[in-house]
């Protein structure tokens, strides 16, 4: 009984100190990453209809993107939309637009999270379609 009392502290307590280590390397590396980026900087014009494919990117991510989103408040034009694969670290606004006019439309990625959270780059783009 002795001897198991002995080798569990012998062993819990130089384990306490690599954890505690592993943890602080841990909140370091996630206060430290860089913020990822939402890429293109602006869309370019859209034609009514005519086909519209602009890449959307996200770079300086540490994990893959989880989904590439477009606000219910401020959407895309009709007829257009986002294609993305999960884990791919870019996607496509695509389609044909519907409709003339200028569109403030917020967009945000996610990444998933591994032993830091999530990130969730943004950005609010003017889309211009013509007649």
């Amino acid at each position: 009984m002795l001897r198991k009392a002995f080798f569990t502290l012998c062993l819990t307590v130089p384990l306490a100190g690599c954890e505690a280590i592993m943890f602080g390397n841990v909140v370091m590396n996630c206060a430290v990453r860089s913020e990822p980026i939402l890429l293109p900087d602006s869309l370019p014009a859209a034609t009514v209809g005519m086909q519209y494919n602009v890449p959307i990117e996200v770079i300086k991510t540490t994990s893959p993107v989880h989904g590439i989103y477009v606000s219910d408040k401020s959407p895309l034009p009709g007829g257009l939309q986002v294609e993305h694969q999960d884990r791919d670290s870019h996607g496509l606004i695509t389609g044909t637009p519907v409709k003339a006019g200028v569109y403030e439309v917020h967009m945000s990625a996610g990444t998933y999270g591994t032993q830091c959270a999530g990130r969730r780059p943004s950005r609010v783009y003017r889309l211009e379609v013509m007649e």
